[in-house]
């Protein structure tokens, strides 16, 4: 008899440790039964708003790209949700008691989970089949390290045996749940990215997995774990396969709204077939949404006047909605979408971080221009000076990376990797902002919170739900 499976997709998943917890799968919203690879196609090429596959795992008010000014949230604090903001001040402890981010995480890792168990048992090509199931690898790869990135400590020697993340590897319920420690947690994540680049389909979209797509991960992955090697080897093997960039001089327009001007690409609306083919330096689409996506002002000052990315801040929606005529920029490259999955320039600024680190400037340089020639329009672009040391080098392209990937958890690894590191001059970021109560915002008192390089805030809080559901065998990040 023909083995049928079914799949769960469901709207909000919370693994749980208790016996009664989870016994049985939780109410579905909807299911499909899967029968042959070509459902498990129609399943991966979701990119309906409840695709959780797509979406990514949010840093950007964590770091120092990001400001809540005090005129900016007095306009709009009532819309900010007060979780959000403890988070935005590092607090320890967050009002809400769920997190979107980690069980939509946690959801597309279970979804990876029964492809990577299932897959073999469906009808198809076996082609089809080893290709489905590394791709479900490197999705479940993804997941995790951007968990990893957002929930715990760097992984460094020192903090090796500091807890990680629940480890899930079956689609079971009812489990008993424990955080793994970060070494344990990072030795996952490798294992998925090996299986996950052993896959053969090559690229021809942003939605789905590639060979270019795995290899532009595992460049990330191997960035962020300081292994230069590698980071380099991928990011020339992701290069290999696609290095088309954007030019915005020819490609982006600027378009007038009155008396401001928005980028073209901010009307490349979220899960319309255009938004994910309208960058073309992608490898795969990751992505979040919010309207409010706030740059400090280090963020802006950190552009060249001349730099062509300063269209994608505009004044259009603050000063034109609520009149403001101070901090009143929004970045709006997409509307109120991030794009947050791998990129033809990110890869360039790894390989120019890697030569940095070999004394190779002029390598650097090169591989840090192509990004940049393609930032300013010819006729008003000179290129930056050489550096001189390691320090320097990894400096400016650090400073590259900030701004080339704003509101992406790139800047957030950085802060995290690079003090870890020490080689460049330990970050400190400040805020300035209302008091925060335990429910709410004290506007008549105004205060300083500062995050020291390396402070165990850099691990923020798990979800309350989670600590509740599975009756504290999931433990909360000490501070």
């Amino acid at each position: 008899m023909k083995k049928i499976f079914s799949i769960l997709l469901i709207s909000a998943f919370v693994f749980a440790s208790c016996e009664d917890f989870l016994d049985e799968p939780p109410s579905k919203a909807s299911q499909q039964e899967i029968l042959t690879t070509k459902d498990i196609d129609l399943l991966l090429n979701n990119t309906d708003y409840d695709a959780t596959i797509i979406q990514d795992v949010r840093c950007d008010y964590l770091s120092d790209d990001f400001n809540y000014h005090l005129n900016v949230y007095d306009a709009l604090g009532g819309w900010i949700s007060y979780a959000q903001v403890q988070d935005f001040a590092w607090q320890d402890k967050l009002s809400s008691v769920e997190d979107r981010n980690w069980n939509d995480a946690f959801n597309s890792i279970w979804q990876s989970n029964f492809i990577i168990a299932n897959v073999h048992d469906l009808e198809g090509s076996l082609e089809d089949k080893d290709n489905l199931k590394a791709e479900a690898h490197l999705i479940k790869a993804n997941k995790y390290l951007a968990l990893s990135i957002k929930y715990c400590l760097y992984p460094n020697a020192s903090n090796a045996g500091e807890m990680g993340l629940p480890i899930k590897n079956s689609t079971a319920f009812g489990e008993q749940t424990v955080r793994a420690s970060l070494a344990e947690t990072f030795q996952q994540i490798e294992a998925d990215l090996s299986e996950g680049l052993k896959i053969e389909t090559e690229k021809v979209n942003t939605i789905r997995e590639s060979q270019a797509s795995a290899a532009a991960l595992a460049a990330r992955y191997y960035l962020y774990m300081h292994d230069f090697v590698n980071a380099k080897k991928y990011a020339a093997d992701a290069l290999s396969m696609h290095s088309e960039m954007v030019n915005m001089e020819t490609e982006v327009q600027i378009i007038p709204v009155g008396e401001y001007e928005v980028p073209s690409t901010s009307f490349l609306r979220s899960y319309a077939p255009a938004f994910y083919e309208g960058w073309k330096s992608q490898y795969k689409i990751f992505h979040h949404g919010d309207w409010a996506y706030v740059p400090s002002k280090d963020l802006l000052a950190a552009y060249e006047p001349e730099d062509m990315r300063l269209y994608f801040y505009t004044q259009d929606y603050l000063g034109g909605w609520f009149g403001m005529t101070e901090n009143n920029e929004l970045y709006k490259k997409f509307g109120g979408n991030v794009m947050t999955g791998t990129d033809a320039a990110e890869m360039y600024l790894i390989l120019a971080e890697c030569e940095a680190r070999d004394g190779n400037y002029a390598a650097c340089m090169e591989h840090v221009e192509m990004v940049r020639i393609n930032r300013f329009r010819a006729a008003e672009y000179s290129e930056l000076a050489t550096p001189t040391t390691i320090k320097e080098a990894v400096q400016l392209v650090a400073d590259e990376r900030r701004r080339e990937l704003p509101f992406t958890s790139s800047r957030w690894s950085d802060l995290k990797r690079l003090n870890a590191e020490g080689l460049i001059d330990p970050i400190t970021l400040t805020r300035t902002f209302y008091e925060l109560g335990e429910t709410s915002v004290d506007y008549s008192s105004i205060v300083n919170y500062t995050l020291e390089p390396n402070s165990r805030k850099y691990a923020r809080p798990l979800p309350q739900e989670v600590i509740k559901l599975t009756e504290g065998s999931v433990k909360q990040n000490t501070y």
